[in-house]
C-alpha cells in the first residue's frame, strides 16, 4: 500500500498555523518583557523615594541650632537657609546643620556636626554636605544624586502657631518641615518631618549687672 504525502494546501495550512503560534508567542514574550521592565522601573523609583525620605528624616530629625560662618566670617541670620534657588537649586533649596555625624572616638579630624542641604541641579535631586560646618574657603560641597527626573521641589515650615510658612527667616528651628517632591509625569508626593524645635526665637536671658546671674536666680 502506497503512503500518500502532504498536499501543497496542507503544507501551507501547517506553515500558517506555525507562523501564528510563533507570532503569538513572540507577542506574549514581548509583553512580558515590557511589563517586567516597567515593574523594575517602578520598583527602582519607589526605592529611590524611600532612600530619599530616609535620608531626609535622618537629617531633619537631627537639625541643630548652629550658626554658620561664610567665607567673609559673617554669621548667617538664620539656622536654616531656605528659599527659591537656594544653593543654586532649580527650585527650592535648603541648607542647615545637623548633629549626630558619627565620628568614633574622634578618629577623624572633624566634629559630629555636618552642614547638609538639598537642591535640584539638571533635574536631579542632590544631597550636598561639607566636611566642615563653616565655609571658610572656596571648597565646593560634596554632592550625592539621590533622585532623578525632578520637576519641582518645595519646602514648608511649621511655626509655633501650627501654621505652615513658605519662607523661614527667623533664628529658630521650626516644629516640622514639609517636603513636596514632584517627578516628571508623576503626581507630587508630600512628606512631613519632625524637627527638634518649637518655632520660637529664643529670648536672651536678662543678667544682673556685675554678677552675671539671671534675674530671679537664687543660686
Amino acid at each position: 500500500m502506497k503512503q500518500r504525502g502532504f498536499t501543497l494546501l496542507e503544507v501551507m495550512v501547517a506553515l500558517g498555523i506555525l507562523a501564528f503560534v510563533v507570532l503569538a508567542t513572540h507577542q506574549i514574550l514581548d509583553s512580558t518583557t515590557k511589563a517586567k521592565e516597567a515593574s523594575d522601573e517602578k520598583i527602582a523609583e519607589l526605592n529611590g523615594l524611600q532612600t530619599t525620605f530616609r535620608l531626609m528624616d535622618q537629617d531633619f530629625s537631627q537639625m541643630t541650632k548652629r550658626e554658620v560662618r561664610n567665607q567673609s566670617g559673617d554669621i548667617q541670620e538664620s539656622y536654616i537657609l531656605a528659599g527659591r534657588y537656594t544653593l543654586d537649586s532649580q527650585y527650592d533649596g535648603i541648607g542647615f546643620v545637623r548633629d549626630g555625624w558619627i565620628n568614633p572616638i574622634n578618629l577623624l579630624p572633624r566634629s559630629e556636626l555636618q552642614a547638609v542641604g538639598y537642591r535640584v541641579i539638571d533635574d536631579k535631586l542632590e544631597r550636598v554636605y561639607r566636611v566642615y560646618v563653616d565655609q571658610l574657603d572656596n571648597t565646593e560641597p560634596r554632592a550625592q544624586v539621590i533622585l532623578d527626573d525632578i520637576e519641582d521641589l518645595k519646602f514648608e515650615f511649621l511655626d509655633d502657631k501650627n501654621e505652615w510658612q513658605e519662607q523661614w527667616q527667623i533664628k529658630a528651628l521650626p516644629k516640622a518641615v514639609a517636603v513636596t517632591i514632584q517627578q516628571i509625569e508623576e503626581e507630587p508626593i508630600k512628606r512631613i518631618f519632625l524637627v527638634p524645635g518649637d518655632g520660637k526665637v529664643a529670648t536672651p536671658s536678662t543678667q544682673t549687672p556685675g554678677n552675671g546671674q539671671n534675674l530671679g536666680d537664687d543660686s
